[in-house]
């Protein structure tokens, strides 16, 4: 019989906040209208232990136009709170997607018709 240890960092790896598939399907397809309309230009992706975050980028080397960040609750990891920042101040702050995600398409039509 072989003794078979676990890695460390699976084990961290299981505390770690990301978006899941749906709510990725969900935030890409508010990038890839943005994109069509000439608004964005790139994103990415981070996450941690404390959260995850979304980046939408104007330019490649510029700073980040909008973020999502998802927070875990602290009481149970399967409700989680999004938040919509812009230049580090919060715009909205809910725990369903789409109400935060319906606040930044009326933020970003604003930028197109300015």
């Amino acid at each position: 019989m072989q003794l078979i240890k676990l890695n460390k960092n699976l084990k961290q790896n299981n505390s770690l906040i990301f978006f899941s598939k749906d709510e990725l399907k969900l935030i890409l397809q508010l990038y890839s209208i943005q994109v069509a309309n000439g608004i964005l230009k790139d994103y990415a992706i981070d996450y941690g232990k404390r959260l995850a975050v979304f980046s939408f980028y104007r330019h490649t080397y510029d700073k980040p136009l909008f973020e999502i960040e998802k927070y875990a609750n602290k009481k149970n990891k399967f409700f989680s709170e999004f938040i919509i920042k812009y230049n580090k101040k919060i715009i909205e702050k809910n725990k369903s997607l789409n109400i935060v995600l319906n606040r930044l398409e009326k933020k970003f039509s604003l930028l197109k018709t300015n």
